[in-house]
């Protein structure tokens, strides 16, 4: 196997990855039933959704990182990087995609504001907004002491 071919097989991979992440309505019946915004349901949502590419700890270095042309982000330093302040707003603005990641090479995080409305099941608007407000909870709970 050339090079070329490898990094092929290893894009179309990462391809298959999020599209399984973003499944579409199959039942035809929508959630209607908001979930919980806690930290622990943020942290069931981060291992089924994005422990793939930032890894099981959060530190950028899930299974699927190595194939991703810009390495996933440490998730347990934003509030580092941000001078000791956890943005949350802006952390949400960043999950649901109205906050574009630069230097993804094009959008290799799935925007989960749109894909929570996409999962088996479906979701209303309300649904999906706390499932992001669940996940932005989690991040600020794992965050490192300064």
């Amino acid at each position: 196997m050339t090079l070329s071919s490898s990094a092929a097989t290893i894009r179309f991979g990462v391809a298959i990855g999020i599209l399984s992440c973003s499944a579409s309505v199959v039942s035809g019946q929508v959630t209607t039933t908001v979930p919980s915004t806690s930290a622990a349901t943020g942290q069931g949502l981060y291992v089924n959704y994005c422990g793939s590419c930032h890894g099981p700890q959060a530190k950028g270095d899930g299974p699927m990182a190595p194939a991703l042309t810009k390495k996933p982000a440490d998730l347990t330093t934003i509030a580092k990087r941000n001078g000791g302040k956890f943005q949350s707003d802006l952390v949400f603005r960043t999950i649901d995609g109205r906050n574009p990641v630069l230097g993804h090479g094009g959008q290799e995080m799935p925007v989960w504001g749109n894909a929570f409305l996409r999962v088996q099941g479906g979701a209303t608007a309300e649904v999906a907004r706390a499932r992001v407000e669940a996940l932005v909870n989690y991040l600020q709970s794992i965050q490192q002491k300064p």
